[in-house]
């Protein structure tokens, strides 16, 4: 487990990523090889990630939220399993306290190739979906230029500036009947 070291560690390098071991070992009062002997064992373990955030509000591209109340945790669990492979979805995560339990961050270069997952996608209609609500983040002046940042390791396989594999192809894949078949079964 992680003790009061790694935490310091965890939170210098949440607040500043692009630091070096020499500076957070000056800051925190460490070793400069204690400090980085301990974030490659945090990296290792899986527990935190260096990455690169790239403020996709900048780069113009178009993102958007989906929200979807779902009432059986099958569903919840295909959803989550299935389309964490899309290159479209930058993030899913589960709320509560809030209408919605799952909510699906959508991230690409063109409005329409959101659009067309939405459209697509109809999960509306899976057993276990009462609803769903999708918003695009504003593409207005002012609001627009607002910082969204996105974090991904890099080791991740979704490069959001490439054709994908699929791509893009949301009326030809098979996530949906994946998941009607899993949550059915």
């Amino acid at each position: 487990m992680i003790d009061e070291k790694d935490k310091d560690i965890i939170n210098y390098f949440q607040k500043d990523p692009r630091s070096s071991f020499n500076r957070a070992a000056e800051v925190l009062g460490l070793a400069k090889g204690t400090v980085k002997a301990r974030y490659e064992k945090l990296v290792e373990q899986n527990l935190i990630s260096p990455g690169i955030g790239m403020n996709v509000a900048q780069l113009k591209f178009s993102h958007a939220l989906s929200f979807i109340e779902i009432t059986d945790p099958e569903t919840e669990k295909a959803i989550l399993d299935y389309f964490n492979d899309c290159p479209l979805v930058t993030a899913m995560f589960s709320v509560s306290g809030f209408e919605y339990n799952l909510v699906i961050c959508l991230v690409a270069d063109k409005r329409e190739k959101i659009s067309k997952f939405i459209d697509t996608f109809p999960l509306s209609h899976l057993p276990g979906v009462k609803r769903r609500n999708s918003y695009f983040i504003k593409e207005t002046e002012g609001y627009s230029d607002k910082p969204f940042w996105l974090f991904s390791p890099p080791t991740s396989e979704k490069n959001i500036f490439d054709d994908h594999t699929c791509q893009n192809r949301c009326g030809a894949c098979g996530v949906i009947s994946q998941i009607q078949k899993k949550v059915t079964n």
